[in-house]
């Protein structure tokens, strides 16, 4: 939206510096002309630059008020955390899938871990695998109540964890000083949160482990428009 709304500036600039164009032509092919004519050119001249500054002081302004009246639902998103949590939830299966694996079962003990997790980073404003106290999930599984052994061969897992930052928005322009947001969707959302896993190595063994089968996902939103997203398996 920010891009629009600078070349419609940039297309009204060029018609009024064509128009302009225009009469410095009219009035240098004038000066040929007779004096009596000359002074009609002149005074025309006069009278189309006043039209066209005030056209000019028109056309930016009804552009713009255009561009905003579209985006006037822009200023509020409409992102619904537990719809968002599970779209992530349904497109990380989707992976597995991909892979042959079986789907990750929905767990609410998790669920509730991890959303208490990522509303911590956003109200205490830090973003890590461990919290300012230096807990882990393992520290936080426990805290809520949820035990975690997983045999695997001689090994035993106690689970896992991805965290992930995402925005709300895509692009924001101001008018008059507020600001106008072209809010992602949730679906838009999902998608590059789990595509940034999926593409680092250690989220994305994480999300393929074979003997995991449960998993919440746990969103939290920041008033600065930011996205925490927190991933708990076992």
């Amino acid at each position: 939206m920010v891009g629009y709304i600078y070349r419609e500036v940039y297309t009204i600039a060029g018609r009024f510096e064509k128009r302009q164009a225009t009469c410095r032509k009219g009035y240098a092919m004038a000066m040929k002309r007779m004096f009596f004519g000359l002074m009609c050119i002149v005074a025309g001249f006069a009278l189309l630059f006043i039209m066209n500054a005030a056209s000019a002081g028109r056309e930016p302004s009804k552009a713009r008020n255009t561009a905003a009246a579209s985006r006037s639902t822009g200023r509020k998103h409409n992102v619904d955390i537990g719809r968002l949590e599970r779209k992530i939830h349904d497109l990380i299966n989707a992976e597995r899938k991909k892979k042959g694996l079986s789907g990750l079962s929905w767990n609410e003990s998790l669920n509730k871990i991890a959303r208490s997790y990522s509303r911590d980073m956003v109200e205490r404003k830090f973003f890590s695998h461990n919290d300012p106290e230096g807990r882990s999930f393992i520290d936080r599984y426990r805290a809520g109540g949820f035990v975690c052994k997983l045999r695997n061969g001689n090994e035993i897992c106690l689970g896992a964890e991805n965290i992930a930052q995402d925005n709300l928005y895509s692009s924001v322009a101001y008018r008059n000083g507020a600001p106008s947001y072209d809010w992602s969707s949730e679906e838009e959302i999902a998608a590059s949160v789990v595509k940034r896993w999926m593409q680092s190595r250690g989220h994305r063994e994480n999300i393929l482990t074979t003997y995991f089968k449960r998993q919440g996902i746990g969103v939290a939103l920041s008033h600065d428009g930011k996205v925490y997203v927190t991933e708990n398996f076992c």
